[in-house]
Parts: structure tokens; sequence; C-alpha cells
């Protein structure tokens, strides 16, 4: 069985953050999508607009109105929305999100060496599938983890332009997660 990926051959990943921009994302050539907005009522929509294009999608669980952050919520994404995975800041939801099946993205904000080191040992600890590391623009600081830790690395925050996109892949970022829709366009 193909062990499922949340980056595949396009590291960018659009940000989706206005429901209405679904379809945009959908249609674009990114093969990801990281939906950060959204409720109980929405998000079935964008999960069949992403699957009936052949997008991956994860839920920004943190973000999405209506579904409760515990592991019933988790359990009722991965029966009856059943997107690809979730993206969330809370390790007992990345637990949760992996034994019901999904992938899980641990949302990490990188603010200081606190938060760094911190960061290393929660991976080390959960052993989630990605991380998104918040902001993105910071080149050095992905080599040095991507040295660290034994994950996928993703970026995402304050980008907004191609230099800057191809900076922090160059640094080891497996995929750059992005709202700008121009930038969903973009080839590496």
């Amino acid at each position: 069985m193909e062990k499922k990926t949340i980056v595949k051959s396009n590291p960018i990943i659009a940000a989706v953050r206005d429901v209405s921009l679904i379809e945009k994302a959908a249609l674009s050539p990114v093969e990801t999508i990281f939906l950060m907005t959204g409720d109980i009522f929405t998000i079935e929509h964008c999960v069949e607009m992403s699957r009936k294009h052949s997008k991956s999608i994860f839920l920004h669980i943190d973000l999405i109105k209506g579904i409760a952050n515990d592991r019933e919520g988790i359990k009722y994404l991965s029966k009856k929305v059943k997107p690809d995975g979730i993206v969330s800041t809370r390790n007992q939801l990345i637990q949760a999100a992996k034994k019901e099946g999904l992938l899980a993205v641990q949302h990490l904000f990188m603010i200081d060496t606190h938060a760094y080191e911190n960061g290393v040992k929660n991976i080390s600890d959960i052993k989630p599938d990605a991380i998104e590391i918040m902001p993105g623009l910071m080149p050095r600081v992905i080599r040095e983890f991507y040295d660290k830790i034994d994950c996928p690395i993703i970026t995402a925050g304050l980008i907004k332009h191609a230099h800057e996109v191809r900076e922090v892949v160059e640094a080891g970022a497996h995929g750059v997660a992005i709202g700008e829709p121009e930038l969903w366009n973009l080839k590496l």
C-alpha cells in the first residue's frame, strides 16, 4: 500500500482563508489545500470540491467553527467529512487524527528559542506526519530544524513573493502554504 504524503511533487499548498476561494484553489495547479476557515456547514462542500479536482485537503481544525476540538470531533471528521488530514497546534488532536487514520500536521509558531526547543521535543514525542512552522520567512531556522527532526517541513505565514517561496524550499521546506491565490500557480 502506498504511503500517503502531504506534499507530492508541487511544494505550493493553497492556504484557503475564505471558503469562496475553494474552487479557485481546486482549479489551480496545487496538489494540496489547507482549509483555514469554514464551519460544520461548509467543510463537506470544500472536501467534495477538492476531491472532484483530485486535490488533497487538510482542515486546520483549530480554525473550523462548529467542530469540537476533541477526539469525537476528529472521529466525526474522519468518518463523515473524510479530509486527508488535519492541521493543529494541539498535541492531543494530532494523536487522535493519527489514530483515526488521518494525516496530521503539527502547526508550530517559532516565536523564540523556547518555542523552537519545545517544537523539537513535541515532534519527537508526537511524531506528526509533517510540521508547519510560522512564520515562513526563516531559511536559517528551516535549515537547522531540517537537520534536527525526521519529519517533512511546511512553512507558512508572511510569504508574499515568488523569491521567498524559492528561498524556503531551497532551505529544506517540503511545502509552502500560501494564502495569496496568484502564487498558487507558481512553478518551481
